[in-house]
């Protein structure tokens, strides 16, 4: 109890410390899971301002020890909302959606709220109708997400926010990292999406599909989405007990690029791992169609626009349902075979911006976005 108090008040003088020094670059991090997503930017701006680039985390083990970053940790609770409601700083960085809708609020000390996207896919259909609506400005990945957010400006006469034309900077960070590896791609990866509407924020149904993977011979990594894992314990304990062997790896790390580099195949149902997968490592997602993933309330104000979720999927993924999951293995063949990987490149320069170039456009356009 000592040692939490103590811990407790050295968070709290950290915050205050943080608030009188007023950073002009601030990130915060729900966990060490959403660390790849901002990194190159991160390690952009640490380069050209060193020692002046705070990263701050709600998880202890989320630090960034290869740059010249000052890393916080805040815990949560109290701190974390005492940490909003009183940061002051700049430009503040967050992959968080619903800002100012939940326990993290905006304030006045912040000049500049910035978001960039934890995925490839589309603002109008996973998230709530509100999920940007209180950040001032946006990395986009694409002219998708500019016509989606403008598009709710209109519909909501909300504020305008400066939306930058950016790129997904994972791709890029994907792309340096696929360059300096050389593995084996033996493994079947599973990796559903989470769902608030299902009962344990994932569709069981993946019990039966990993089943027959193992009982066909696959080697199968599971990757369940961090929010199952926090919300479903007892579901996620019952299939580490279950499939528990030599050919079944229960996968909770932070970082995924494992799991994808040791795939030769994806099977997911509506996550936006599958988009990363296909158009960054060029091998084939196969997808559990039973039922949609929507989140928006308001979904149905968008249907003129055509998700990059579905266009990804229509294009280059293959599809399977709950009749056909004894013949999977049939299904994993065939998409293998007759994966489209010669119009990915050309698929992802008409669709999102500065592939391979998200640093270079950041930095020759810095005053710009921090004007």
């Amino acid at each position: 109890m000592l040692k939490k108090i103590k811990e407790f008040f050295l968070i709290f003088k950290t915050i205050n410390k943080i608030n009188q020094i007023k950073p002009k670059f601030l990130f915060y991090s729900e966990s060490k899971s959403y660390l790849k997503f901002g990194y190159l930017i991160i390690e952009y701006l640490a380069k050209k301002f060193p020692g002046e680039v705070y990263y701050v985390s709600s998880d202890a083990e989320d630090k960034i020890n290869n740059l010249d970053v000052i890393n916080v940790h805040i815990s949560s609770g109290f701190l974390l909302q005492y940490f909003f409601t009183s940061v002051s700083v700049e430009n503040l960085f967050m992959t968080l959606t619903d800002l100012n809708n939940s326990i993290i609020k905006k304030n006045k000390f912040v000049k500049n709220y910035i978001y960039y996207f934890h995925g490839a896919v589309s603002t109008t259909k996973i998230y709530t109708s509100a999920a940007f609506d209180n950040y001032d400005t946006i990395l986009c990945n694409g002219d998708y997400q500019i016509r989606e957010i403008q598009q709710r400006e209109s519909i909501e006469n909300l504020k305008k926010k400066r939306l930058i034309k950016t790129g997904f900077f994972y791709f890029d960070y994907l792309t340096r990292k696929i360059d300096k590896i050389n593995s084996d791609n033996n493994e079947i990866l599973v990796a559903p999406s989470w769902n608030k509407d299902k009962k344990n924020f994932i569709n069981e149904d993946f019990e039966k599909i990993i089943e027959k993977l193992l009982d066909d011979g696959h080697k199968v990594r599971f990757r369940p989405h961090p929010e199952t894992i926090k919300r479903s314990k007892k579901l996620m304990s019952f299939y580490k007990k279950k499939f528990h062997g030599d050919n079944f790896i229960f996968d909770d790390f932070a970082g995924n690029f494992e799991a994808l580099t040791k795939a030769k195949c994806l099977i997911t149902d509506n996550s936006g791992i599958s988009i990363e997968y296909m158009l960054i490592f060029k091998r084939p997602a196969i997808y559990y169609g039973e039922f949609d993933k929507i989140h928006n309330e308001k979904f149905d104000m968008y249907k003129n626009l055509n998700t990059i979720d579905d266009l990804v999927k229509n294009k280059f993924g293959y599809k399977i349902y709950t009749d056909q999951i004894n013949n999977i293995n049939y299904v994993i063949n065939k998409s293998i075979l007759e994966f489209k990987k010669n119009e990915i490149d050309k698929f992802l320069n008409e669709n999102f911006y500065n592939y391979g170039k998200t640093v270079k456009f950041f930095d020759d356009n810095f005053s710009k976005i921090f004007n």
